[in-house]
């Protein structure tokens, strides 16, 4: 079946932040704006596939900070007191959590 060949173009208008949002979206998905709006306008969403790997890299980000979260958990069950170094890791734990999550 011979490919149909795309012939008409439409332009549309969005605010700074609006393609702000839209390039984000094409970059999790790894698409062009052009090739996101054509899988949106044609099926409605993007395909989950699309996203897997964005997902993955948060998937592990989470388990380490889970990771992290347990050892500190360990730390304070074993003692009575919390050091310094316990401290600053729980800082630094939410920092990261703040940046990267916005929380």
């Amino acid at each position: 079946m011979e490919k149909e060949k795309r012939v008409v173009k439409k332009s549309f208008r969005f605010t700074e932040n609006e393609w702000l949002h839209i390039v984000n979206k094409c970059e999790i998905a790894n698409l062009t704006p052009s090739q996101y709006f054509q899988k949106v306008a044609t099926t409605g969403r993007v395909a989950k596939s699309d996203c897997v790997k964005e997902k993955q890299k948060y998937i592990g980000e989470i388990a380490m900070v889970g990771s992290n979260i347990n050892q500190i958990a360990r730390k304070l069950n074993s003692s009575e007191k919390i050091d310094t170094w316990m401290l600053n890791i729980l800082l630094r734990i939410e920092q990261t959590l703040n940046e990267r999550w916005l929380l």
